[in-house]
């Protein structure tokens, strides 16, 4: 919960701090920055595992966030600064949030997996209903250094709650980091891809909808976005709980046609109502998803990849959400936002073939199961 609160309290803020400092359109530079930098921080987590022990790693990462925040509490500071604040909150978080469900694996027992995963879920997702709308309140007010202030506290706070976590003897820091060697795994290259395609619409919605919906009533951009961001904390909590007695498989392709559904609700309509069901759909499906998607990929792995599996699955939704909302800005461009909509649900039902492929046995090596057992 630390790592999502230090996150979505400047989400929202930082790229406006950028626009108001300058040049014209540096909003964009700016979140992207924070992806970019959450992008490399992932996809370096699985080689700094094999060099430092997964906690220690945690609380370094937590207050690697904390600082660059620190950035933020000043007056007017320059636009540079800004963006390596966030490429550098970006890369720490990253790392926090690849090591964090790295520990998962090392402190679950496998039959418990699903539920440690969907609380996990929960606890990410759940700051997001409503901190990035504290975030922009305070930055309405005027008061954008106590934003910068929360996100270092919390961020710090968070480095003290890591030092609690025991220490555990690491399969996965025992090997080398080889990310191409996991998506060799039968399935997992399907299961990765099909997962950054439905996480194109995570970012094409919160791009769409804040540009195309009405700002004020029932229909409106943030209505949607409360109601997808509240039952998308919910479904990735209780979808682990189903993936404790289902195959991941079967979640994914129950989830897939939701989120599809709701992207095909979005973009046929803008009635209110309408909008609304969107939101809880999309919130249901994509919540699911994300869960389903990580159960899949542990499926089709050993304990062994544990730390590549987190830093794929991670930046599956960091990819997705920035080809996502590039794709959007495209073809809005040429089209308008009102056929742009139509691409989301289009790219996410190109999922199913992926997800339809069936799993592979994965030979697992003797005494493997031990080392997941409290």
């Amino acid at each position: 919960m630390c790592i999502a609160i230090s996150f979505q309290i400047l989400l929202p803020v930082v790229p406006v701090m950028a626009e108001r400092q300058g040049p014209h359109g540096i909003a964009g530079a700016a979140t992207a920055a924070l992806f970019v930098g959450a992008v490399i921080g992932e996809l370096s987590t699985p080689w700094l595992l094999t060099r430092f022990r997964s906690n220690r790693l945690l609380v370094a990462a937590q207050l690697l966030t904390a600082l660059p925040s620190l950035v933020f509490v000043l007056q007017h500071p320059p636009t540079w600064a800004m963006l390596a604040a966030a490429f550098g909150r970006g890369l720490a978080m990253g790392v926090a949030i690849v090591v964090s469900v790295t520990l998962l694996s090392e402190l679950t027992a496998p039959e418990r997996r699903g539920s440690s995963i969907g609380y996990y879920g929960f606890a990410l997702s759940a700051p997001g209903v409503f901190i990035p709308s504290a975030g922009v309140f305070l930055l309405a007010n005027g008061r954008s250094d106590v934003d910068g202030l929360i996100a270092f506290g919390v961020g710090v706070a968070g480095a003290f709650i890591a030092i609690r976590i025991p220490e555990r003897p690491s399969h996965a820091s025992q090997q080398p980091a080889d990310m191409l060697a996991t998506l060799r795994r039968p399935g997992m290259l399907a299961v990765f891809a099909g997962f950054v395609l439905v996480s194109c619409s995570f970012g094409g919605v919160f791009t769409y909808a804040p540009v195309a919906l009405p700002l004020k009533g029932l229909g409106s951009a943030a209505a949607f976005l409360l109601a997808a961001g509240s039952t998308r904390a919910l479904s990735r909590w209780v979808a682990g709980y189903i993936g404790d007695r289902v195959p991941a498989r079967a979640l994914l392709l129950g989830a897939l046609p939701i989120a599809v559904a709701s992207l095909l609700m979005l973009a046929l309509t803008s009635a209110a109502l309408w909008v609304l069901a969107a939101g809880v759909l999309y919130g249901i499906g994509f919540g699911a998803l994300h869960t389903a998607s990580y159960l899949a990929m542990n499926e089709r792995g050993t304990s062994s990849d544990s730390g590549a599996i987190s830093a794929l699955w991670n930046s599956a939704v960091d990819m997705g959400g920035s080809l996502g909302g590039t794709m959007i800005g495209v073809v809005a461009a040429q089209y308008g936002y009102a056929a742009a909509a139509w691409s989301l649900p289009v790219v996410a039902a190109l999922a199913l073939p992926l997800f339809l492929l069936p799993a592979r046995e994965v030979p697992r090596p003797v005494g493997e199961a031990e080392i997941f057992v409290r």
